[in-house]
């Protein structure tokens, strides 16, 4: 019989042993490691996060890698999909667990972090160079190294390191004042509120407003929502449902960039709120590419993770879809649908938020360090340091109401587009029975789009509907719904699924309805996200502009809204954070 080994004690956690000795005012910690490999040492500091007490920090974790990670645990293959060249933010345990995974070259992928770290782990010092490292460092941060290298411990020393090689590891402490293009990294304040308190006012409770109070929300701030409507639905977001799907280009363009980001977070967000099948669905989606359009990347830039996300149809799928089997046509594995509503209300379901609805907010004025928002009869209805616009149109005559001081910058203008969307819905049951049993239970979109079987929305519509449209008119402010787009959202049903138009070009319009609203847009075609540049409007943020892109791209505005105002590492690529910042116009 062999004898019985004694085992060594399991080596501490480095990010663990050093977050236990943080400010007790620091309630978030952010660890950094070069090396991602199949996130082991993720997973290690994970549960090392986990057996902490309850006052433990909330977590982010950047990991590098030069390219996709393969043989990942169960856990982490669930949910690390899709990951093309780029940043990609995973949420565990609720949110307070954030994965940032930066998929590229080093140190040149490092560009795209914007934030400093309190630890790093570094395995080659050799390919991130002392330049590098201390540009992801604050005052105090611990680094550690795997793999010594004698010849660049000076260098590390010259850019402010203190070393103790005895441990392979150092501290950043230069003697001189550190001058960063990060973004400005606070230590957190824990939040102590009374009952009346409130941190944020988010003005509009449609998918922006929502996503934005929900994510702040989360954090731990005390968030007023108001909004003009007697009930919640009145605007764009009343859509009774929508798809989410991405948005491919030649060149894997910026808008193609952001959309998958937004997707990934919508995805994330449903999964912890909804109840999938009945309010949402991951159920795949096929494009009809009209005219050709929406090709796909081709070689390196869209590599196998590209084809997670989308793909070329098949025949079958286009069959599937009433197409013929030599239409082109995309297929998108990562996507889906969901009722708009149901998003909304669960978002704003959080504890820490209070909706008011029938609050109408007629002007807004800085006064004593907060924000007031005054009602047309010139009572404030609401006051607190952060106010997010997130009324889409009606935005703008709120930023034009701020009496400024000084006439030495130009006021912020958002130069929105209005389009006017109207959709027809019906039941299942008014459609042809040969119609009804070839339809597919994916969505399929391309020039206009529909969503069939879908549950029963309310109690008077107690049976599976269907949803097609919508119609596009610009700077149309009509909400009356017109028998004319009725028509005009029949035709394009036929012509997105040519192979059924016989039977869709008969269904009868007078048992059907109809729903219209207004959707916002920007020129560039992206989202205003954030505060403005102009010093008067300090505290006041806009989160806005999204189009027809509302289902994409919410819960990411919100999330990126909310990591700027807590001083948090960005849900996505700095690169791409900074072309959706409000402070582009003003």
């Amino acid at each position: 019989m062999l004898p019985k080994v004694m085992s060594h004690p399991p080596t501490p956690n480095f990010h663990a042993s050093h977050w236990k000795n943080r400010a007790a005012c620091q309630t978030s910690w952010h660890a950094l490691e070069t090396s991602f490999g199949r996130g082991e040492s993720f997973l290690e500091t994970v549960k090392a996060w986990q057996s902490e007490p309850a006052s433990k920090p909330k977590l982010f974790f950047t990991a590098f890698t030069s390219v996709a990670p393969t043989d990942l645990s169960t856990e982490l293959a669930q949910v690390c999909y899709g990951l093309l060249p780029g940043v990609h933010r995973i949420s565990f345990e609720g949110g307070c667990v954030q994965l940032t995974l930066c998929i590229g070259e080093a140190p040149h992928i490092a560009k795209e972090i914007d934030i400093a770290a309190d630890s790093i782990c570094v395995d080659h010092l050799a390919t991130w160079n002392a330049k590098t490292l201390a540009r992801l460092c604050q005052v105090g941060s611990q680094i550690k190294w795997l793999s010594p290298q004698d010849s660049l411990f000076n260098e590390l020393q010259s850019v402010g390191f203190i070393l103790d090689r005895s441990t392979s590891s150092a501290c950043y402490r230069p003697t001189w004042e550190v001058k960063t293009s990060l973004r400005h990294r606070a230590k957190a304040e824990i939040l102590t509120h009374s009952k009346t308190q409130v941190d944020a006012i988010v003005i509009g409770a449609g998918l922006a407003g929502a996503s934005v109070a929900h994510s702040l929300a989360l954090r731990g701030w005390q968030v007023e929502v108001l909004d003009k409507a007697d009930a919640l639905g009145a605007g764009a977001s009343g859509l009774p449902a929508g798809i989410f799907a991405t948005h491919v280009s030649p060149d894997n363009n910026v808008l193609s960039r952001i959309t998958r980001d937004g997707v990934r977070a919508t995805v994330q967000r449903a999964q912890e709120l909804l109840k999938q099948g009945l309010e949402w669905q991951v159920s795949h989606l096929l494009e009809h590419r009209y005219a050709g359009k929406r090709q796909l990347p081709e070689g390196p830039l869209w590599p196998a993770a590209g084809h997670e996300w989308s793909t070329q149809a098949s025949e079958f799928q286009k069959q599937a879809s009433g197409l013929n089997e030599n239409t082109p046509a995309l297929w998108h594995g990562i996507a889906g649908w969901i009722q708009t509503q149901a998003l909304v209300k669960a978002q704003l379901r959080h504890c820490n938020i209070r909706l008011s609805t029938q609050s109408e907010v007629a002007k807004l004025i800085y006064k004593n360090n907060q924000w007031q928002c005054i009602d047309a009869s010139g009572l404030v209805i609401a006051h607190a340091p952060q106010v997010i616009i997130a009324s889409a149109y009606d935005g703008q005559s709120l930023i034009d109401s701020v009496e400024l001081q000084s006439q030495e910058y130009p006021r912020p203008h958002l130069p929105a587009t209005a389009l006017r969307g109207q959709v027809s819905l019906g039941p299942m049951s008014i459609l042809p029975a040969q119609l009804r049993n070839k339809l597919p239970n994916f969505p399929v979109n391309g020039h206009g789009s529909y969503i069939g079987h879908l549950q029963a929305i309310s109690a008077d519509k107690n049976e599976p509907y269907w949803i097609v449209g919508s119609s596009f008119q610009r700077n149309d402010f009509d909400l009356q719904t017109r028998d004319a787009d009725q028509l005009t959202n029949r035709q394009q049903w036929a012509e997105l699924m040519p192979e059924f138009q016989d039977d869709i070009l008969h269904i009868d319009l007078e048992k059907t309805s109809s729903w219209a609203a207004i959707r916002m847009a920007l020129p560039d075609r992206l989202p205003a996200v954030g505060e403005f540049a102009h010093p008067e409007f300090k505290g006041l943020n806009v989160c806005t502009g999204m189009g027809a892109r509302g289902i994409s791209w919410s819960v990411l505005c919100g999330e990126l809204l909310a990591a700027n105002l807590n001083h948090e590492p960005l849900p996505m690529a700095a690169s791409l954070a900074k072309l959706m910042a409000a402070a582009r116009f003003g």
